[in-house]
């Protein structure tokens, strides 16, 4: 009997070795999949000092936490990257289309005012002057619209991304307790332990992780900066609420039972880099050309408020109007304001262009921009700052390239350990196969020994 013992376990062997082969065939294709391999040993010594065939002990789910851990680092990266690239490339945009270059709205300002110069009084130049002063507000309005939308699909990804962390978190923590349960049974689902980790990747791109697994299988969560995310079952919930001192800003927290945590970039991933970006580069172009619209209305209008308008008269309006709130968004001219009340003049007689002169020479006034840290003409402020954003732009863009790279160098470093080679599988079916046929041919001889020995009897 103990050479049918021994076909039989081998049988069996053979049989759980090309069923965790055929597993592995089928889900080569499914996104974070860690192969699975039989675990075999000998069973003892035989009546005649040998082996009594084999046991299998189980299935194990070949995975390097190593490997998998610097997947979640690239990932989180990645994350980080592509959101500074894609919203640098985006502000690029704004400032750089030709429709909202304000140095080329100021160029057109001050080539109708110098057209003017021979006859200040003539209606046409004016009103030319009053065209290219509106187009001026059109491209401050367009910028700001542009920025305030960024502001927009920032917030809204702010708040998307705390629901979708809430929600990971939510299933880790489902997960941890079936684990911890199965851990208790001695024997967890390799399926499940995938899933987990599956779950932690998409995390991870929201935010960048630190995971510890504990000695009952449960992992526990953290962020790179020690605030905590998960422990065991027990989830943290990120909270968004409107920031007092910025109604168009939220905050973000993190809640871990009575206590609660800031959460700015150093959140890392997806969520770090919209943070960073709203508090850092989107509010320096918000507060830029704010100040360059102010800086332009008021010079203008202080110029037009020290001359003579075609009748002679001192002006009573502004040519250009904001509310100070919101400087570039709300710039227009004055309601009201025509071709006559233009004051090109200083002594109130026809065709004085001493004012006139002063506007044009507008153009080659420096200013100091606190926004920017830099003294210099309002078009090459505006020019600076383009030169600014492309250059940020680059730089993000790079950073995304070589995350990406990583990303991909971690990805084969975990597919070499963990991921399925369809080549081996294939010569595992074949070996595993034959294998079974020989256990079988075991069985066979066996039996046919067995009944040549009950016919001699």
């Amino acid at each position: 009997m103990s050479m049918l013992n021994i076909g039989m376990s081998g049988l069996n062997a053979s049989m759980a070795a090309l069923t965790a082969t055929s597993n592995n065939v089928t889900n080569a294709m499914v996104p974070g999949y860690s192969r699975q391999q039989v675990m075999l040993s000998s069973v003892g010594n035989g009546i005649y000092g040998s082996g009594s065939g084999v046991m299998v002990d189980g299935v194990r789910r070949i995975s390097d936490q190593y490997e998998v851990a610097q997947l979640w680092n690239t990932t989180s990266n990645l994350g980080f990257a592509k959101t500074q690239s894609s919203y640098f490339g985006q502000v690029e945009q704004i400032f750089g289309s030709e429709g909202n270059s304000i140095s080329a709205g100021l160029d057109l300002l001050f080539a109708s005012l110098n057209s003017a110069m021979e006859q200040p009084n003539e209606i046409a130049h004016r009103q030319g002057v009053l065209n290219e002063a509106k187009a001026l507000t059109q491209r401050f309005n367009s910028i700001s619209e542009g920025l305030n939308s960024q502001v927009t699909q920032v917030e809204g990804q702010i708040n998307a991304s705390a629901k979708e962390i809430n929600s990971q978190l939510e299933t880790i923590a489902s997960f941890n307790a079936d684990i911890q349960k199965a851990n208790a049974n001695g024997n967890v689902p390799l399926a499940l332990l995938d899933a987990r980790d599956a779950a932690i990747d998409d995390l991870s791109q929201i935010v960048d992780v630190n995971v510890v697994e504990d000695s009952t299988g449960m992992i526990n969560i953290s962020l790179a900066q020690g605030q905590p995310l998960l422990s065991g079952t027990i989830a943290s919930k990120i909270q968004v609420t409107p920031d007092p001192a910025n109604p168009k800003f939220s905050q973000t927290s993190i809640q871990f039972g009575q206590s609660s945590f800031p959460l700015d970039e150093s959140a890392g991933g997806s969520l770090g880099a919209l943070i960073d970006y709203r508090d850092n580069s989107l509010v320096d172009s918000m507060a830029f050309i704010d100040e360059l619209a102010m800086t332009m209305a008021d010079e203008f209008n202080a110029v037009l408020a020290g001359g003579t308008d075609l009748n002679g008269n001192t002006p009573t309006q502004d040519l250009f109007t904001y509310d100070p709130t919101n400087p570039a968004g709300s710039l227009k001219l004055t309601s009201g304001f025509n071709a006559d009340m233009l004051a090109f003049g200083k002594d109130g007689t026809p065709g004085d262009n001493s004012n006139l002169v002063e506007l044009v020479d507008i153009a080659n006034k420096s200013f100091t921009f606190s926004s920017m840290g830099v003294d210099a003409t309002m078009g090459d402020a505006f020019a600076s700052k383009i030169g600014e954003l492309g250059s940020a732009s680059r730089q993000a863009q790079m950073t995304k390239d070589t995350a990406e790279n990583l990303q991909l160098e971690a990805q084969k470093q975990w597919a070499s350990t963990s991921g399925v080679n369809m080549d081996e599988e294939g010569v595992n079916l074949i070996i595993y196969q034959q294998s079974y046929q020989a256990n079988a041919k075991v069985i066979s001889t066996a039996d046919q020994l067995f009944q040549t020995i009950l016919n001699t009897i």
